[in-house]
């Protein structure tokens, strides 16, 4: 009976060893996947802003407050200290507004003891024929 109940131990023990290395590698991919959702989010939420802020400049091209205005009312649910909003006229009859997000990431730690920055800079630019 001693030779059953040792090879159950080390059974036993071998799960505990084999959860222990896929347990950080679980971890990756769940923050990761969490990380990818954020930043299609977020995008999508800087597109939409600076496309709605375009919009408003186009009909209203000399209220640079109130287009400023408009694209930051639709960034809900992100973080206003990161966001920087510009307009500007490339040509005589058009507007371009650019919103750009500085995202921290979950994995951003990781990426720290890498060397890298644990933010990620998104950049959406709409650009627009004036009425």
């Amino acid at each position: 009976m001693k030779g059953r109940e040792r090879r159950m131990w080390s059974v036993r023990g071998q799960d505990l060893v084999e959860y222990a290395l896929i347990l950080p590698v679980l971890l990756m991919l769940i923050l990761g996947t969490a990380d990818f959702a954020i930043i299609v989010f977020s995008y999508d939420t800087i597109a939409n802003a600076a496309r709605e802020g375009a919009r408003y400049g186009v009909v209203h091209p000399t209220d640079l407050a109130g287009i400023e205005t408009m694209a930051r009312r639709l960034t809900e649910g992100l973080d206003p200290a990161s966001l920087s909003i510009a307009v500007d006229y490339p040509g005589g009859n058009t507007i371009r507004v650019e919103v750009a997000y500085d995202l921290p990431l979950l994995t951003g730690f990781l990426i720290r003891t890498a060397g890298g920055s644990s933010t990620l800079r998104l950049r959406a630019v709409t650009t627009m024929q004036i009425e």
